[in-house]
Protein backbone atom coordinates (compact mmCIF):
# COMPACT_ATOMS: atom_id res chain seq x y z
CA UNK A 1 0.00 0.00 0.00
CA UNK A 2 1.47 3.40 -0.94
CA UNK A 3 2.25 5.86 1.84
CA UNK A 4 0.20 8.99 2.36
CA UNK A 5 3.02 11.14 0.91
CA UNK A 6 3.16 8.98 -2.21
CA UNK A 7 -0.61 9.25 -2.58
CA UNK A 8 -0.41 13.04 -2.40
CA UNK A 9 2.37 13.11 -4.99
CA UNK A 10 0.26 11.00 -7.36
CA UNK A 11 -2.71 13.26 -6.72
CA UNK A 12 -0.81 16.35 -7.85
CA UNK A 13 0.26 14.66 -11.06
CA UNK A 14 -3.32 13.99 -12.06
CA UNK A 15 -5.81 16.45 -13.30
CA UNK A 16 -6.77 17.48 -9.81
CA UNK A 17 -8.85 20.43 -10.90
CA UNK A 18 -11.44 18.27 -12.64
CA UNK A 19 -11.34 15.72 -9.86
CA UNK A 20 -11.83 18.42 -7.25
CA UNK A 21 -14.78 19.92 -9.08
CA UNK A 22 -16.49 16.56 -9.43
CA UNK A 23 -15.59 15.75 -5.84
CA UNK A 24 -17.24 18.93 -4.61
CA UNK A 25 -20.36 18.17 -6.66
CA UNK A 26 -20.52 14.62 -5.36
CA UNK A 27 -19.67 15.74 -1.84
CA UNK A 28 -22.47 18.27 -1.74
CA UNK A 29 -24.98 15.75 -2.98
CA UNK A 30 -23.89 12.80 -0.89
CA UNK A 31 -23.53 14.58 2.43
CA UNK A 32 -26.73 16.62 2.26
CA UNK A 33 -28.56 13.69 3.84
CA UNK A 34 -26.01 13.62 6.64
CA UNK A 35 -26.34 17.33 7.47
CA UNK A 36 -29.51 16.72 9.50
CA UNK A 37 -27.54 14.49 11.89
CA UNK A 38 -25.27 17.27 13.22
CA UNK A 39 -25.15 16.05 16.81
CA UNK A 40 -24.87 12.35 15.99
CA UNK A 41 -21.06 12.26 15.89
CA UNK A 42 -20.56 13.24 19.53
CA UNK A 43 -22.47 10.14 20.66
CA UNK A 44 -20.73 7.99 18.04
CA UNK A 45 -17.31 9.29 19.13
CA UNK A 46 -18.11 8.49 22.75
CA UNK A 47 -19.19 4.98 21.75
CA UNK A 48 -16.05 4.38 19.67
CA UNK A 49 -13.83 5.50 22.56
CA UNK A 50 -15.19 2.52 24.51
CA UNK A 51 -13.48 0.15 22.06
CA UNK A 52 -10.39 -1.19 23.91
CA UNK A 53 -7.00 -0.05 22.61
CA UNK A 54 -5.50 -2.66 20.26
CA UNK A 55 -8.67 -4.76 20.29
CA UNK A 56 -9.87 -6.12 16.96
CA UNK A 57 -13.61 -6.51 16.54
CA UNK A 58 -15.07 -8.60 13.73
CA UNK A 59 -18.54 -8.24 12.26
CA UNK A 60 -19.16 -4.78 13.72
CA UNK A 61 -22.69 -3.37 13.47
CA UNK A 62 -23.37 0.11 14.92
CA UNK A 63 -26.86 1.60 14.44
CA UNK A 64 -27.85 5.14 15.39
CA UNK A 65 -31.28 6.65 15.91
CA UNK A 66 -32.64 10.19 15.87
CA UNK A 67 -34.61 11.83 18.69
CA UNK A 68 -37.85 10.31 17.35
CA UNK A 69 -36.46 6.77 17.44
CA UNK A 70 -36.16 6.58 13.65
CA UNK A 71 -33.07 4.82 12.32
CA UNK A 72 -30.61 7.54 11.20
CA UNK A 73 -27.58 5.49 10.18
CA UNK A 74 -26.02 2.05 10.20
CA UNK A 75 -22.28 1.41 10.23
CA UNK A 76 -20.97 -2.08 9.49
CA UNK A 77 -17.42 -3.33 9.16
CA UNK A 78 -15.81 -6.73 8.71
CA UNK A 79 -12.95 -5.68 10.99
CA UNK A 80 -12.57 -2.65 13.27
CA UNK A 81 -9.48 -2.01 15.36
CA UNK A 82 -8.58 0.83 17.69
CA UNK A 83 -5.02 1.80 16.75
CA UNK A 84 -4.37 4.37 19.49
CA UNK A 85 -6.30 6.77 21.71
CA UNK A 86 -7.44 8.85 18.72
CA UNK A 87 -7.68 6.56 15.66
CA UNK A 88 -9.75 3.61 14.46
CA UNK A 89 -9.03 1.39 11.47
CA UNK A 90 -11.78 -0.45 9.59
CA UNK A 91 -11.92 -2.96 6.73
CA UNK A 92 -14.91 -3.29 4.38
CA UNK A 93 -16.62 -0.36 6.06
CA UNK A 94 -20.18 0.42 4.97
CA UNK A 95 -21.92 3.56 6.18
CA UNK A 96 -25.62 3.85 5.42
CA UNK A 97 -27.45 7.11 6.16
CA UNK A 98 -31.23 7.06 6.16
CA UNK A 99 -33.50 9.98 5.37
CA UNK A 100 -37.24 10.51 5.79
CA UNK A 101 -37.37 10.36 1.99
CA UNK A 102 -35.95 6.94 0.99
CA UNK A 103 -34.85 8.35 -2.38
CA UNK A 104 -32.20 10.33 -0.48
CA UNK A 105 -30.80 7.38 1.49
CA UNK A 106 -27.04 7.17 1.07
CA UNK A 107 -24.50 4.36 1.18
CA UNK A 108 -20.70 4.70 1.42
CA UNK A 109 -18.53 1.63 0.72
CA UNK A 110 -14.86 1.76 1.75
CA UNK A 111 -12.33 -1.08 1.45
CA UNK A 112 -10.24 0.35 4.28
CA UNK A 113 -10.66 3.51 6.32
CA UNK A 114 -9.19 5.42 9.23
CA UNK A 115 -11.32 7.48 11.59
CA UNK A 116 -9.68 10.21 13.68
CA UNK A 117 -11.97 10.52 16.70
CA UNK A 118 -10.71 13.89 18.00
CA UNK A 119 -11.09 15.64 14.64
CA UNK A 120 -14.03 13.61 13.35
CA UNK A 121 -12.22 12.86 10.08
CA UNK A 122 -12.97 9.70 8.08
CA UNK A 123 -10.28 8.99 5.49
CA UNK A 124 -9.77 6.28 2.89
CA UNK A 125 -6.86 6.08 0.44
CA UNK A 126 -8.38 3.20 -1.50
CA UNK A 127 -11.18 3.16 -4.06
CA UNK A 128 -14.42 4.34 -2.46
CA UNK A 129 -18.03 4.29 -3.67
CA UNK A 130 -20.90 6.53 -2.65
CA UNK A 131 -24.33 5.60 -3.95
CA UNK A 132 -27.86 6.84 -3.77
CA UNK A 133 -30.90 5.77 -5.83
CA UNK A 134 -30.29 8.63 -8.30
CA UNK A 135 -26.47 8.54 -8.61
CA UNK A 136 -23.28 6.61 -7.93
CA UNK A 137 -19.79 8.09 -7.60
CA UNK A 138 -16.44 6.34 -7.19
CA UNK A 139 -13.01 7.80 -6.53
CA UNK A 140 -9.51 6.83 -5.42
CA UNK A 141 -9.55 8.79 -2.13
CA UNK A 142 -12.27 9.97 0.22
CA UNK A 143 -11.99 12.41 3.11
CA UNK A 144 -15.07 13.32 5.15
CA UNK A 145 -15.19 15.79 8.03
CA UNK A 146 -18.06 14.67 10.27
CA UNK A 147 -17.95 17.91 12.28
CA UNK A 148 -18.38 20.24 9.26
CA UNK A 149 -20.42 17.71 7.24
CA UNK A 150 -18.12 18.24 4.27
CA UNK A 151 -16.48 15.63 2.10
CA UNK A 152 -14.02 15.44 -0.73
CA UNK A 153 -13.42 12.68 -3.22
CA UNK A 154 -10.32 12.79 -5.41
CA UNK A 155 -8.46 10.63 -7.90
CA UNK A 156 -9.94 8.83 -10.86
CA UNK A 157 -13.54 9.84 -10.32
CA UNK A 158 -16.38 8.14 -12.13
CA UNK A 159 -19.92 9.43 -11.60
CA UNK A 160 -23.12 7.99 -13.02
CA UNK A 161 -26.34 9.98 -12.69
CA UNK A 162 -29.33 7.74 -13.21
CA UNK A 163 -32.03 10.42 -13.48
CA UNK A 164 -31.00 13.97 -14.37
CA UNK A 165 -34.62 15.13 -14.17
CA UNK A 166 -34.41 15.15 -10.38
CA UNK A 167 -31.33 17.38 -10.51
CA UNK A 168 -32.78 19.84 -13.02
CA UNK A 169 -36.19 20.00 -11.35
CA UNK A 170 -37.96 18.87 -14.51
CA UNK A 171 -39.39 15.71 -13.01
CA UNK A 172 -41.07 13.13 -15.19
CA UNK A 173 -42.13 14.08 -18.70
CA UNK A 174 -45.88 14.21 -19.25
CA UNK A 175 -47.35 10.95 -20.46
CA UNK A 176 -48.55 10.82 -24.04
CA UNK A 177 -52.30 10.46 -24.46
CA UNK A 178 -53.45 7.15 -25.85
CA UNK A 179 -54.90 7.31 -29.36
CA UNK A 180 -58.68 6.99 -29.54
CA UNK A 181 -60.03 3.92 -31.33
Amino acid sequence: MPSFATSLELLHRRRWLISSMLGVLGGLAMFAAHAQQAGADSGMGAFLRMVPLGAESKGVVIPSFDENGRRASLITADVMRRIDSERLYAEKLIVQMFNADPSKDLRIDLKTAFYHMAGGILRSTERARVSRPDFEIEGDNLIFDTVKNQGRMTGNIRMVIFDTGTLSGEGKPPSKPKPAK
